[in-house]
């Protein structure tokens, strides 16, 4: 047989890497030489599970053995911690009686991650065109890559938002020039990386446009319980063709536990049985078993300091960039939810053309400071140059991390200007 036919798929080969991955894996490759790391690039929590999770798991694992046995869950997983999470949604949003969530519609995911395989999945036919946010979480772009979609990057308004009106005039746009119509939506509110939320009748505008257009809206809520004085609405208010995604690893701290969830709507309750049943079996059944303490009155007191934690060192961050005369306000997304900030460098302190732009910035500032944050280029539509001229500030690492990395920004920042300046002559 002329020739080796073995090789790896074209779809696995076309993948982007998850950019931040690669900064964390540097971080670390330095911090194991002895050098000082201060961790601002993933948003993984400082603090790990609530005393109540780990307490719970390992219960589990001594308890007896025809207790803690952790076989096999329902494909839907543990029908106590799906009655937690319906509970949660009753109590929390409010829902009206047509609106209210039962466990048959409530399935618990490897993660969110696994959550979005599924939802693409069970939604979506290889060659649909889903649209994304042009600066969004770059896994959607590359598990929707992976499965065949085809993406539309809408632009973001100046709030750093993708809204109605900018969803509606990208379907006005490809009705308009005879384009496949878009068969999904699928965003975040508190965003990653913006931190931008949509609010309560931008949330409704949203849901309505999807439902007249025939659109499905895939509303990734896993930031929620992290917002600093606005409020979040889930799209199970207003909508009952969207489909929610969750997850225990931002607000409940359990990053590594791989747990999520989603809440479906009736006509994919069977699709993703079936999906779930085949791809995953269940989500992993000790993290299930831990995570039903997650909404005890102790467990939420202890998240609710996490809470505090980040509104502190957001407020630190945006305080220092407020200080950095060359990058103007509006340059800095608005940082509603979740636990980063966005920042836009501006042509004027970039000089792509000599190699100077947010990439390289975030590499020089990690070798020559030990601060790792991570480039636009994770983030943005990658047929646009705005990757190189962003990057993203995490502040999920801890108040002293954080004023220790800004401190070493700013030290490092006149640095970076004169570098620019001497470039663009």
């Amino acid at each position: 047989m002329e020739g080796n036919s073995i090789k790896p798929s074209n779809r696995s080969t076309q993948v982007e890497s998850f950019k931040v991955m690669d900064v964390l894996r540097r971080a670390n490759q330095l911090e194991a030489e002895g050098k000082t790391i201060y961790h601002c690039e993933v948003g993984q929590p400082e603090s790990g599970a609530p005393k109540t999770v780990a307490q719970a798991a390992v219960a589990a694992l001594n308890g007896d053995a025809n207790q803690s046995r952790l076989g096999y869950t329902d494909a839907f997983g543990l029908i106590a911690l799906r009655e937690k999470i319906a509970e949660h949604y009753r109590e929390k949003y409010s829902l009206p009686a047509d609106k209210e969530v039962g466990t048959d519609r409530i399935v618990v995911t490897t993660g969110s991650s696994g959550g979005f395989l599924l939802a693409f999945t069970a939604c979506f036919d290889a060659g649909d065109v889903i649209a994304v946010a042009s600066s969004g979480y770059p896994c959607y772009r590359n598990i929707g890559g992976a499965l065949g979609l085809e993406l539309a990057n809408v632009p973001i308004n100046e709030e750093f938002k993708l809204t109605a009106n900018e969803l509606r005039k990208e379907i006005d746009e490809r009705k308009a020039s005879g384009k496949k119509r878009i068969s999904g939506v699928i965003l975040s509110s508190p965003s990653n990386p913006t931190g931008a939320m949509l609010s309560v009748q931008e949330l409704k505008d949203m849901c309505e446009l999807c439902e007249k257009e025939g659109v499905r809206f895939l509303s990734d809520e896993i930031y929620h319980g992290i917002s600093y004085d606005k409020e979040a609405a889930t799209a199970l208010s207003f909508s009952s063709t969207a489909i929610v995604i969750n997850s225990f690893s931002k607000y409940y701290s359990m990053s590594g536990w791989r747990l999520g969830w989603m809440v479906l709507p009736p006509d994919l309750v069977d699709p993703i049985n079936t999906l779930q049943q085949n791809m995953f079996i269940n989500a992993p059944t000790i993290s299930q078993t831990a995570a039903i303490q997650c909404w005890e009155p102790e467990t939420i007191a202890e998240l609710e300091t996490h809470v505090a934690k980040y509104r502190k060192s957001r407020e630190f961050i945006l305080k220092q960039m407020d200080s950095i005369s060359e990058i103007p306000s509006k340059n800095i997304a608005p940082a509603d939810g979740g636990f980063y900030v966005y920042i836009d460098l501006g042509e004027e302190l970039v000089c792509r053309e000599k190699g100077l732009g947010s990439t390289e910035m975030c590499r020089m500032l990690l070798e020559q400071k030990g601060v790792a944050f991570t480039p636009g280029t994770d983030f943005e539509d990658p047929s646009g140059n705005l990757g190189d001229r962003r990057f993203r500030i995490s502040y999920a690492g801890g108040t002293t991390v954080v004023a220790d990395a800004m401190n070493h920004f700013k030290d490092f920042w006149p640095y970076w200007v004169k570098r620019v300046q001497e470039a663009k002559m």
